[in-house]
């Protein structure tokens, strides 16, 4: 096998040494230069870059050890062999700290000197392969439309692509990392979205534990701040015991869901909650209020004699009653109550941390403020009201039927009043 790719610069101040070792060289190695000293080997050094330096260490005006640092102030990196008498062992600790690529005694063993350059030339093979591998891979990385992060065994971010790293702001995840101390940092708290609460080891586990369904995960873009959500995708431990995240961007599929749950959730004409949204969190809210020992009261509410004014006025003053109705309760009532419209001209409200003695407050205000309000129309509006409190072990279906049955007394007695469950 010949190894005619390596380039090397020989610095010898002996003429004979010089030659000698320049010919031999020359028989495996693509060129040979050389220089007599250290000034002019640093200086050949600079134009010529060669793949390996070998140096005597003991030369005039500049000896080998100073040269090599210089050299190794340009290239750190730098293939670096020393030459040198049994009487330089002052210099060997020296060479030794500076952890240069070998140290061969005079006279120069020629066999093993080959030896050595084989050796160096194969790992400069391996290092050019594997640099070329790295540059494949990034750009690899680079075109993906994906955000992409890499992370070793222990859970550390080692690579971030492009994409990602502008999404974030940054040049380069040194600079991530210089502010951050775990991407999750950067996830946004969203309904149905993934959010941790520790460290970056933290998230990536347990998201491995998580249906893929949840691997989602909201995060704002650095410029313009738009939330954006994406799916994230976890490799298993590559063979170099490498974990491939991606993040692939998801943002129109979230909001089409959104808007669909909104459109099944909302009542058209007063966007408010419908009576479906109302069926998904009553049970739950239930639960919550039993599990926390926190008071929990519904009111149900119904516009009095609402078909006449369908009939005199036509519908279309009709709905607009609905919408003003909507709006008075609403300014009413509490940011933490839920409204419903149950249907027709019935509403609900679930009032949570809240007595009974208080939610019947809360709907004889209601009460009041419908019963004087100017609708535009002709005729005073009233509304009857239905008021229940949560008792031990009650359910959705016995709570709603004893404000619903509160509701029936209140129509019952006159209307345009409140009865609260016996």
């Amino acid at each position: 096998m010949t190894y005619k790719f390596l380039t090397i610069l020989l610095v010898e101040d002996e003429l004979t040494v010089r030659h000698e070792l320049k010919r031999f060289l020359q028989r495996y190695c693509k060129e040979v230069v050389t220089a007599s000293n250290g000034e002019e080997g640093l200086e050949t050094f600079k134009t010529f870059l060669p793949d390996v330096v070998i140096s005597d260490i003991k030369m005039p005006k500049m000896n080998g050890i100073d040269m090599a640092k210089k050299i190794k102030e340009y290239v750190p990196e730098q293939t670096i062999i020393f030459t040198t008498a049994h009487s330089d062992n002052r210099y060997f600790l020296e060479a030794i700290e500076m952890q240069v690529d070998g140290y061969i005694l005079k006279p120069v063993d020629l066999e093993l000197l080959k030896k050595k350059i084989m050796h160096i030339h194969k790992e400069i093979e391996v290092q050019k392969e594997r640099r070329l591998y790295e540059r494949i891979l990034n750009d690899i990385a680079q075109m993906q439309d994906t955000m992409l992060a890499v992370y070793d065994k222990k859970k550390v971010p080692i690579f971030f692509n492009q994409k990602l790293l502008s999404f974030l702001g940054f040049d380069s995840l040194s600079d991530f990392l210089e502010q951050y101390n775990t991407l999750g940092e950067k996830f946004e708290k969203k309904e149905e979205c993934y959010y941790p609460r520790n460290n970056e080891t933290i998230w990536l586990e347990a998201m491995n534990h998580l249906d893929t369904k949840h691997h989602i995960v909201a995060m704002k873009e650095s410029d313009t701040q738009t939330l954006s959500f994406f799916q994230v995708a976890l490799s298993e431990l590559t063979q170099h015991e490498h974990i491939v995240v991606t993040f692939s961007e998801i943002t129109s599929i979230v909001e089409e869901k959104r808007q669909h749950q909104h459109n099944a959730y909302t009542d058209e004409l007063t966007q408010i909650d419908n009576r479906a949204k109302f069926n998904s969190v009553f049970e739950a809210t239930i639960e919550r209020s039993q599990n926390v020992q926190n008071d929990l009261s519904i009111v149900i509410m119904d516009i009095d004699n609402f078909k006449q004014i369908n009939d005199k006025y036509g519908h279309m003053v009709g709905d607009n009653t609905l919408k003003k109705i909507t709006i008075l309760v609403l300014r009413q009532t509490r940011s933490t109550d839920l409204f419903f419209r149950w249907g027709g001209e019935e509403f609900i409200l679930i009032l949570e941390n809240t007595s009974i003695q208080s939610a019947k407050k809360i709907a004889e205000n209601l009460r009041r403020v419908i019963e004087k309000y100017d609708f535009g129309i002709n005729k005073q509006l009233t509304c009857s009201f239905g008021v229940s409190a949560r008792v031990h072990q009650d359910t959705s279906e016995s709570l709603f039927n004893r404000a619903d049955k509160a509701l029936y007394k209140a129509k019952k007695h006159g209307r345009n009043r409140v009865e609260v469950e016996e």
